[in-house]
């Protein structure tokens, strides 16, 4: 009889030895499966049709924009790309009239929340107007990024060279599409490793928001989108 019960006994260790070690396989083995399946909910809405890129307007690689004026001032702003991607803005600063920017360099700060995005500057130039509507009303870029929505009117300093660095027309779009593959890649590496980065993005229907998709991620990867996306 004591030698059966010592059988059983280990039996029933090596079971559950066998068991803890499954589970524990089980957690090690989740992410990357999780990560794909959220990727295969997002790619279909991460598309560049998904994007707009007006014809005529030329784009810096930190995603602001540039439109020449017949006056020979010239507008910029921040492109349809990353104002869905922050989602709502609750402030930005802009640049007085009659600072100096200089392409490249910080000129602008939107504000969400407790943290904040810097934008650079598309060209060299003197700012001669600001949109003071924008500065009120913040919800303008989200609705209207390249007309009510714009930052500040300049008065360039170095158009010619400025715009040799830009993109218009088919080579914006396809700068976009590479922006686009770029940012999918960033999404799948952020989800292995941040499974809470989740929390937020699924829709009713199942899908996944693209609108306001960095409003959910933590401060490590709001950074890391910053120093890759917008040259911070």
């Amino acid at each position: 009889m004591v030698v059966i019960l010592v059988g059983l006994t280990i039996i029933l260790l090596v079971t559950v030895d066998l068991v803890i070690r499954w589970r524990m396989a089980q957690r090690t083995k989740a992410p990357a499966p999780l990560a794909e399946a959220v990727m295969d909910l997002l790619l279909p809405a991460l598309q560049p049709e998904h994007f707009s890129v007006p014809g005529g307007l030329f784009f810096h690689r930190g995603h602001t924009w540039t439109n020449l004026l017949f006056s020979g001032q010239v507008k910029v702003g921040v492109d349809d790309f990353l104002q869905r991607l922050l989602g709502h803005i609750d402030d930005i600063a802009l640049p007085p009239v009659g600072a100096t920017v200089k392409e490249g360099e910080p000129f602008v700060t939107i504000r969400q929340g407790g943290r904040t995005a810097t934008l650079r500057a598309p060209m060299d130039g003197e700012v001669c107007a600001v949109n003071a509507e924008l500065v009120k009303n913040p919800a303008l870029l989200r609705r209207d990024p390249y007309t009510r929505g714009w930052f500040v009117a300049l008065r360039p300093t170095g158009l010619a060279a400025n715009l040799s660095g830009l993109k218009v027309g088919e080579d914006a779009l396809a700068w976009l599409r590479m922006e686009v593959s770029r940012l999918q890649k960033f999404l799948s590496d952020m989800l292995r490793v941040e499974q809470h980065a989740l929390v937020g993005l699924t829709a009713a229907d199942g899908g996944v928001h693209v609108d306001g998709l960095l409003e959910h991620v933590d401060e490590e990867t709001w950074r890391r989108f910053q120093k890759e996306f917008l040259g911070a």
